[in-house]
């Protein structure tokens, strides 16, 4: 694991009270307990953990000396600190769950200590609460069903196919698989397209998610830039030409994080990319119903359709993200493919959650027009909290979606990121979002949580930023001296 893996996997560990070397031992402890970092691996070295975590070098000493006391770790003279492989480190490994991904790290701050201004995760929309319920006759219906459906519940397949149809991309039912939400979507069309060492092309910067799920598929990962209007189709057919990929992957409308919008011209030429090459395309649409000004182009499978364009979306960030519905919209055979590649892996979506979702996308209308009134505001306020706390860094205001991309005038969002941990505030370093861990002046700043919880986020991050400013202006000043 790398050290920025490492860093991010540790979690909210500076949060709460206590010395910040007793703290660090603790998560590190926790880590190699519950198989993050495997017995005999090496600890990151003093100097470059302490830059990382945006502490002294006298924390790291201090924690990695009581781990070696508690037997841990252990010290080898000119060589630094590794994991022991002795009994009582070996059991906790075999006993523990690995979780090695960084979104891990993410996902499992302590809420009522630190806010969450990185995730995407939104409130519930408001809708009417009859329609996360099922009726008497429906509930009798499914649990007198003893059936597996890989592919989907008709009911739910047929209002997808209804709601594609609806903007512009006609669909039949027999084109729809349901999913466990858009990251197994993901997960899916790596598995049914991507072998280990094929090459995969992303957005740089891009959905941190799709990143984690095409390298566990053992894809070699690489980016094309994202600029001012999205991808460029001339940008791409390079990148294709240069890196021969076997699947590319996109987020045309509200990209994630950046927000922009690719022309309707540019996805017709991506389409026409797709055919020419051969290489399929995935339209993640995730955060396409999120629609805050105008309303933007149809999907890229709506400008030229063939068997190589492949739509995604979900529910979880226009309704609601605990029922875990997603979706891929594909050719048939494309679809029937997927479905038994889902049969390995769960058989089928859970039947009830798919007869509330059947109920929910017919409310999408509804749903926009509910999510639309909660984050107007909340982005008109987190823009002026922006430019009220943080007049030095830059940013535009989306016209979808949930979130600001900012650049920081100076430093590394990475370092910036641990000291906010400290002031209790979760940020999202923009080295995450690249696959080449490039971007890190930059920061994904979600605007999805309450206005106090967003004033005082903001308020906390304020303070980590003069904060950091003062010790980086100190290390340079010590660097110029030394």
């Amino acid at each position: 694991m790398d050290l920025s893996s490492f860093v991010t996997s540790l979690g909210s560990w500076p949060s709460g009270k206590g010395a910040l070397n007793r703290k660090l031992a603790q998560a590190i402890q926790r880590a190699i307990a519950s198989g993050v970092v495997a017995p005999g691996v090496r600890l990151p070295a003093e100097r470059a953990f302490a830059k990382a975590l945006a502490v002294s070098r006298a924390t790291v000493v201090n924690a990695y000396a009581a781990l070696v006391d508690a037997g841990w770790v252990e010290s080898r003279r000119g060589s630094g600190t590794y994991v022991r492989r002795g009994s009582r480190v070996m059991h906790a490994a075999r006993e523990g769950v690995a979780a090695t991904s960084p979104l891990f790290g993410l996902i499992s701050h302590d809420r009522d200590l630190v806010i969450d201004l990185a995730l995407g995760t939104p409130y519930s929309s408001g809708l009417r609460r009859e329609l996360f319920t099922l009726g008497y006759e429906e509930e009798s219906a499914l649990l007198d069903d003893r059936m597996y459906y890989p592919l989907g519940l008709s009911v739910l397949r047929q209002a997808l196919a209804k709601r594609f149809t609806s903007i512009g991309l006609p669909t039949a039912e027999d084109q729809v698989l349901v999913t466990n939400g858009a990251q197994q979507a993901i997960s899916l069309i790596a598995a049914l397209y991507l072998q280990r060492g094929d090459a995969v092309l992303v957005e740089d910067p891009t959905y941190f998610g799709a990143i984690e799920a095409f390298r566990a598929a053992g894809a070699r990962v690489s980016s094309v830039p994202v600029g001012a209007d999205g991808v460029a189709p001339g940008v791409l057919r390079d990148r294709i030409a240069a890196t021969a990929p076997r699947l590319i992957y996109l987020t045309p409308t509200y990209q994630n994080p950046t927000g922009t919008v690719m022309p309707a011209t540019a996805r017709k030429a991506i389409s026409k990319l797709s055919a020419e090459f051969g290489v399929p395309v995935i339209d993640d649409a995730a955060l396409a119903d999120i629609v805050l000004s105008d309303s933007p182009p149809g999907p890229i499978a709506a400008y030229g359709e063939h068997e190589g364009l492949l739509t995604i979306g979900s529910i979880s960030k226009l309704i609601w993200p605990g029922l875990r519905v997603g979706w891929v919209r594909a050719a048939a055979p494309v679809v029937e493919r997927l479905g038994r590649i889902k049969t390995a892996f769960d058989l089928g979506s859970p039947l009830a959650t798919q007869a509330i979702g059947a109920k929910l996308i017919q409310a999408m209308p509804e749903a926009q027009r509910l999510r639309g009134e909660q984050l107007r505001p909340r982005r008109t306020l987190m823009a002026q909290l922006l430019k009220r706390h943080l007049p030095e860094w830059r940013f535009r205001v989306p016209d979808g979606g949930f979130f600001f991309w900012a650049r920081l005038p100076a430093g590394d969002a990475r370092e910036l990121a641990q000291v906010a941990l400290r002031h209790g505030v979760l940020i999202l370093p923009g080295s995450m979002m690249s696959a080449a861990g490039l971007y890190t002046r930059f920061v994904r700043v979600p605007f999805l949580a309450d206005p106090e919880v967003l004033r005082d986020g903001v308020a906390r991050l304020a303070g980590a930023w003069r904060e950091y400013q003062t010790g980086a202006s100190v290390a340079r000043h010590v660097s110029a001296i030394a």
